[in-house]
């Protein structure tokens, strides 16, 4: 008989009620209780709109040494907050005028998001908060109980860009899907930057084709918001998983000559002066791809009187390049804080083709301190020359959205308007 030293024994009869222990644990419930969670820190109030129309703005960052705001309005870089013993960065700003204002922080030198709005907007790469401050001013993009349209993802081929799908945003207005009528369309461009979501988050499209249509000041009608980066397929942030999209794609190369007269690709009216058409190119793809698209899938009416195109900087020299190369195409024209930024005969040539097509409208409009103003109002003092029936819309405000959401407004009253008022 082998005789087991007494602390090999224990320590034997001790690993086997390790196991029994492991055993019966499986097959009976555990009164062991979990770790407590942490606690999560109450959410703050940030932004905070007092009736005065400041605001308040807080970001929890107990081990950050600076925290700085901001924001789109005027003078509104590295506004400086104040830490409390909680950790807590604040700082009360204003009042701020009626008007949907974007905003960041920068902690320790980085930028960072208000965790405690959800209210975002991208303009390509870049995120910003969102702040609506309610007015007069901001009525017709402040969110109101009114009939409200459709806003569709759609997919559409592109041969002249030689790309199988490209996608476009799509707004059809209160009762489209019931209706059974046709309805004219607007095609609605972005600017450098931007892409076919630019018009929804940053400049509010849909909400001020509900509101202006709810009010009977516009004519109910189709908006087309299409990518005006030849080379993208989707905007960024879609489809491109883990890797970033390039933050800036530019239409092919357009042939020499067309290059030495139109500068850069995507410039608003380009170093020269007409702007000309090349295979392969946006606005080219715009006529030949996507009217014929629009004109097929959704119940549009196809004809001239019942096109409009307007764009805003880049997407107004797409605008001019659609509209010069292609007379009788559109009836109402808005050029958004864009134009040539120089004039020669070919361009006048195909604005007096322009006018012989047959356009009921040619909208314009820059905001005083607009880097593109001296551009836009060149291109007015020639409309006018021209005979266009035309207006001319300036207010305060430097190239940003201030400006291009206030020219929707005026510019889809005055498309398909059965009187051309400006």
């Amino acid at each position: 008989m082998n005789i087991i030293p007494c602390a090999r024994l224990s320590a034997t009869v001790a690993a086997i009620g390790l196991i029994n222990g492991a055993s019966l644990g499986a097959q009976q419930p555990s009164t062991a209780q979990p770790p407590a969670a942490a606690a999560r820190p109450a959410p703050l109030h940030s932004p905070e709109i007092h009736p005065d129309r400041t605001v308040t703005f807080r970001l929890l960052a107990p081990k950050a040494s600076e925290v700085t705001l901001n924001g789109s309005w005027d003078n509104g870089t590295n506004l400086k907050m104040t830490k409390d013993d909680a950790g807590v960065w604040s700082t009360t700003i204003g009042p701020l005028a009626p008007q949907l204002w974007g905003y960041w922080f920068t902690v320790d030198g980085v930028k960072a998001l208000d965790p405690n709005n959800a209210e975002t907007q991208r303009d390509g790469a870049r995120y910003d908060n969102l702040l609506m401050i309610s007015g007069p001013a901001s009525e017709w993009w402040d969110f109101k109980d009114v009939p409200h349209g459709t806003v569709q993802a759609v997919w559409y081929p592109s041969p002249t860009l030689k790309l199988a799908n490209r996608r476009m945003m799509v707004y059809t207005p209160p009762g489209y899907e019931t209706s059974g009528q046709k309805y004219p369309v607007l095609y609605l461009l972005h600017g450098g930057g931007g892409d076919e979501d630019a018009w929804l988050t940053m400049g509010r499209a849909n909400i001020i084709m509900d509101n202006l249509i709810a009010a009977g000041k516009a004519k109910p009608m189709i908006v087309v918001m299409p990518n005006g980066n030849a080379a993208q397929t989707v905007s960024q942030g879609f489809g491109f998983g883990p890797t970033p999209a390039r933050q800036s794609v530019q239409a092919p190369a357009p042939p020499p000559i067309q290059a030495e007269q139109a500068g850069r690709a995507g410039a608003p009216g380009g170093r020269g002066g007409a702007p000309q058409p090349y295979a392969g190119s946006y606005p080219e793809s715009l006529v030949k791809d996507v009217i014929p698209f629009v004109e097929k899938r959704f119940r549009a009416l196809a004809a001239k009187d019942d096109r409009a195109i307007a764009g805003l900087s880049m997407g107004g020299g797409h605008t001019l390049a659609a509209t010069n190369n292609n007379p009788g195409t559109f009836a109402y024209i808005g050029v958004f804080s864009s134009g040539p930024q120089a004039v020669d005969e070919t361009f006048q040539k195909q604005l007096e083709a322009v006018k012989a097509g047959g356009v009921k409208f040619y909208w314009l409009g820059a905001g005083t301190t607009d880097m593109a103003r001296e551009r836009t109002v060149t291109l007015s003092d020639l409309v006018k020359k021209d005979g266009f029936n035309t207006t001319y819309r300036e207010i305060p405000g430097r190239h940003y959205w201030f400006l291009w959401r206030d020219f929707l407004v005026q510019y889809a009253q005055v498309a398909f308007a059965t009187a051309t008022k400006s």
